[in-house]
Order: structure tokens, then sequence, then C-alpha cells
């Protein structure tokens, strides 16, 4: 299927997103990011720059963006460090499907243990769910899921 189709806006709503995934967004041809607890006026005047041909980015992710840049970093500093061992069996576990108490089962650690070793990676990664960690992994890091 062609998922591209001329005329096509899209206007984001979230409850917020992480700036590289938003800078992604963006550069993928996102029209829009408008977070859910914003003021409703502001979603008027989103969806009329989406409508327009314009992006529109909340004054929120606008000054997450803006403050990264002028930190001379494209990256939070997470994403450079390499993941321990713990984290690489975690990951592992997530990516063949188990939960978070099979994953702690497996490894011989508190499922709550477990919780925090994906919390670590979220940050490290910049995502917020098990399926973008799946798919970061896949697409950016595929050495993290060799032995």
């Amino acid at each position: 299927r062609d998922h591209h189709h001329a005329g096509v806006r899209v206007l984001l709503v979230t409850a917020g997103i992480p700036v590289p995934e938003t800078l992604r967004l963006l550069n993928s041809g996102a029209g829009g990011i408008f977070l859910k607890h914003s003021p409703p006026e502001h979603l008027t005047a989103a969806i009329q720059s989406v409508m327009e041909g314009r992006q529109w980015l909340d004054p929120q992710s606008l000054r997450a963006i803006t403050e990264l840049a002028a930190s001379g970093t494209s990256h939070p500093p997470e994403n450079t460090r390499p993941l321990t061992l713990r984290e690489r069996e975690v990951l592992k576990g997530v990516f063949e499907g188990f939960t978070n108490k099979e994953i702690g089962a497996r490894l011989d650690v508190s499922e709550s243990s477990v919780k925090a070793v994906i919390q670590q990676l979220f940050m490290k990664t910049g995502v917020r769910t098990r399926s973008q960690l799946v798919r970061i992994a896949l697409e950016k890091h595929a050495d993290w899921l060799e032995s």
C-alpha cells in the first residue's frame, strides 16, 4: 500500500512526545503536533494552520526543541550510552513479547526491577512505549538484539 497520499495532512493529538520523536515525525511529513492539554482555542489554530499547509507545533514542544538546539546536541546524551548487559537481556524479553513478570522470572529478578530497566531503556531511546522501543531497536540499534 502507498502511505503517501497527496493532499493528506496529519495533526497528531497527544499527551506528549519526546523531542527526538517529535523531530522525526515532523521530518517525516506530519503537519503538526498538538498537546491534548493545550487550550481548545489552540486546537482550532492548529487545525487551520495544518489545513493551510503550514506546520503546527505547540509552544511547549517548540521550547523543548529550542532548548535542545541551544545546548548544541541533536539528541539527549543518554542516546550515546551503550546498553548494559541487564538492559540487553530485558530488551530481548520485550522483543520476544514476554510480560515484565515473565522477563523477571527468566532473569531471576523482580518484576519491579524489570520495570526499572524498561524505564532506563525508554530514557536512552527517547520513546514511551514497548512497541516504540522494539521499533527503534529494530530500525536503529539492531546490535542491541545480538547476543
